[in-house]
C-alpha cells in the first residue's frame, strides 16, 4: 500500500507539471507550441566571430565582437522552431594616440569604431518572443564574399530577365539576407519584375517592414501589392 500511494502521488505530481507547462504554452505570444527539451542551440554568424553553442540553463550569456551596432542571435528548438533577437552592441572609437600605437606604420585611413556586445538572455524573456518554423527560412546567411559574385553576374547580364534568373538561381544555394536582397533587386529596373522576383524568392515571408519595401518600390500601385503580400500584419 505504501508503494501504491507513492506511485499515485508521483503520477499526480507529473500530471500537475504537465498541466502547468501546457498553460505556459497557451499564454505565450508564439504561434508555434513550446518545445520542451534539454537544450537550445544558439547561433550567430558574423565576420568578427561565429557563435554556435548549446544553452541548457535559465540564463544564457556571451560577450564578444560585433561587425556593427547590432548583432543577430538565433535560438533554435531542435529542428522545428526558432526565434531571432537583434541585440545592441557598444561602440568604442580608439583615441588617435591609441590607434597610432596599434596601427601599421603605413596606415593613413580613418580611425574605425570597434563594436562589442555583452549578451545576457533569460529563458523566460526568450519564451515571450514569437517563434517561427525552421522550414520557413534558411541559415546561415550568405557572407559578403559569397554575395559579391551574385551582384557581378547580375551586372554582366544584358537582359532584365537574365538578371532576375541569376538572382533566383543564387537564392536557391545561398541564404540571402534582406539587405542583400534589396541591393540585388535594385539592379532590376522594372518594379513589376522586382516584385515578381521577390515573390518567387521569398514566397513564405510575411513580415517585411514597410520601410524596406519602400526602398524597392516607388510606384504606389506596386508598393500596395508588395505591402499586401509581404508587410507585417
Amino acid at each position: 500500500m505504501k508503494y501504491l500511494f507513492c506511485s499515485a502521488a508521483l503520477l499526480l505530481s507529473l500530471s500537475t507539471v504537465g498541466q502547468t507547462l501546457e498553460t505556459e504554452v497557451d499564454t505565450t505570444r508564439a504561434e508555434l507550441p513550446l518545445l520542451v527539451q534539454d537544450s537550445i542551440r544558439v547561433r550567430s554568424h558574423a565576420l568578427s566571430a561565429v557563435v554556435d553553442s548549446l544553452w541548457s540553463d535559465s540564463i544564457w550569456a556571451w560577450s564578444g565582437p560585433c561587425d556593427g551596432p547590432t548583432r543577430l542571435f538565433r535560438f533554435e528548438w531542435g529542428d522545428s522552431a526558432y526565434c531571432s533577437l537583434s541585440l545592441p552592441c557598444k561602440g568604442l572609437t580608439p583615441t588617435p594616440q591609441a590607434a597610432a600605437l596599434n596601427a601599421p606604420l603605413t596606415s593613413t585611413g580613418p580611425v574605425r569604431t570597434v563594436w562589442d556586445v555583452e549578451a545576457v538572455i533569460h529563458l523566460d524573456s526568450l519564451l515571450s518572443h514569437p517563434r517561427k518554423a525552421i522550414s520557413s527560412g534558411c541559415y546561415p546567411p550568405a557572407t559578403d564574399q559569397e554575395f559579391a559574385p551574385v551582384l557581378q553576374a547580375m551586372d554582366d547580364a544584358l537582359f532584365e530577365s537574365d538578371k532576375c534568373r541569376k538572382l533566383i538561381e543564387a537564392s536557391k544555394s545561398l541564404c540571402l539576407t534582406r539587405p542583400q536582397l534589396i541591393r540585388a533587386l535594385q539592379r532590376i529596373p522594372s518594379e513589376d519584375r522586382r516584385l515578381d522576383t521577390l515573390t518567387k524568392i521569398a514566397s513564405k515571408e510575411t513580415d517585411w517592414p514597410s520601410d524596406q519595401l519602400g526602398e524597392l518600390f516607388q510606384l504606389n500601385f506596386i508598393l500596395e501589392q508588395a505591402l499586401k503580400r509581404f508587410a507585417k500584419r
